[in-house]
């Protein structure tokens, strides 16, 4: 943990302590520049993201906090997270969803010659977000893909892929905290330089989860379209997680 924060800080982008887990405080273009620098460098980086639903979870589970806070680069994918920095009067946090970095990594990649591997979603989706992308960016070098489930190709095959490819980047996608015990699971073992964990983003890229209105995510109501997709999957989230996450952060503050 204590060689993670040294790594954090040497970004110079300050943490926030949110529920216990450190957060960075950096824009999509600070994240971006950080990329560029490690993936020339040959320690093996892991980089996930928190919203509200991530720190109640690393609030109530101490294992998936201590993933957390073991992470080299921790950002704010929701706006709770920027809420709580503010009220906690912790140094600045942006919203950064995958939506909004993630064709400027692809821009990044071709310029760069960047090699990736996508492990992420239900049968198909990574194969389909995969033809999408490079539909645009008919160079990128995405060197495979894998469903989050392991249907597709079992896990040993995947992990004599990723052997065999030696990508520089792996973006995992299985949701929080089991996308974190993966990389803590499997890191150590893969030669490749930055380790990704980026929840649902390549459902969003597939096409399989409908993109939020440019004018509700200007006013940070993401939540509230997710939550009309998917009524039924999504309300204990946020009909009940975001009141008491709410209620933890002001707790926070009321007893620091």
């Amino acid at each position: 943990m204590l060689a993670s924060l040294v790594g954090r800080e040497a970004m110079d982008s300050g943490c926030v302590n949110i529920l216990g887990v450190n957060v960075n405080c950096m824009s999509k273009e600070k994240l971006l520049q950080t990329i560029t620098v490690w993936v020339q460098g040959n320690k093996k980086r892991t980089i996930t993201y928190v919203n509200a639903h991530c720190l109640n979870l690393a609030y109530r589970q101490a294992s998936f906090q201590s993933l957390l806070n073991q992470a080299d680069l921790v950002y704010s994918d929701g706006i709770g997270g920027v809420w709580a920095s503010r009220f906690l009067n912790g140094c600045k946090l942006e919203k950064i969803t995958g939506r909004e970095w993630i064709y400027d990594f692809c821009d990044l990649s071709v310029k760069q010659d960047l090699r990736f591997y996508i492990i992420a979603g239900s049968p198909g989706i990574a194969g389909r977000a995969r033809a999408r992308l490079m539909k645009r960016w008919p160079d990128l070098k995405i060197v495979g893909v894998c469903d989050g489930f392991f249907v597709e190709k079992d896990e040993t095959q995947t992990l004599s892929d990723l052997h065999r490819e030696r990508p520089d980047v792996i973006f995992i996608g299985m949701g929080s905290p089991l996308q974190e015990q993966w990389i803590s699971t499997h890191r150590d073992d893969i030669p490749a330089k930055i380790f990704w964990a980026v929840g649902a983003l390549f459902d969003n890229i597939a096409g399989l989860e409908p993109s939020v209105p440019s004018w509700m995510n200007a006013l940070s109501l993401e939540w509230l379209w997710r939550l009309f997709m998917d009524p039924v999957g999504k309300w204990r989230r946020y009909l009940v997680g975001i009141p008491v996450f709410a209620m933890r952060v002001i707790r926070q503050r009321l007893t620091s």
